[in-house]
């Protein structure tokens, strides 16, 4: 008996088992086709995009205008640093002007300073001694 007298046999036997195989694997997929009065029509489908597509542009359209509004409080912020670096300047010129030697001297006289025909320096570059006898009237 010769082997080729069983090749049909395993080729019949390799055909049913590719197909068994086969149809086990496809039995884990669902069936595709769709069952009738459960399939989505086209109408659904563009109804749905179409709400996405509106809630997309209404989102934009929100997140648009908070920006709008941030950048109006922005501006009023900056235009208000702006005064309030004018008036700082103002005030700061108003120092400087106040400040003068001219001034100074203008103010004390009004107050009833006299100026000093004979200025006195203080030297604190050399110690004085103190003499002892002031000491001792000092101390208590």
């Amino acid at each position: 008996m010769a082997l080729s007298v069983l090749t049909p046999a395993f080729e019949r036997s390799k055909k049913l088992a590719i197909q068994k195989s086969s149809s086990a694997i496809l039995k884990l997929v669902p069936e595709l086709r769709p069952t009738p009065g459960q399939q989505a029509t086209d109408r659904l489908f563009y109804s749905l995009v179409s709400a996405i597509l509106a809630l997309g542009l209404l989102g934009l359209l929100g997140i648009n205008i908070l920006l709008g509004n941030d950048a109006v409080k922005v501006r009023e912020l900056k235009i208000a640093a702006i005064k309030v670096n004018e008036e700082r300047e103002e005030a700061l010129r108003k120092v400087a002007l106040l400040s003068t030697s001219e001034a100074l001297a203008e103010r004390a006289i009004s107050l009833g300073m006299i100026p000093s025909s004979s200025p006195t320096f203080l030297d604190i570059s050399e110690p004085i001694p103190l003499e002892p006898e002031k000491v001792a009237k000092d101390k208590p």
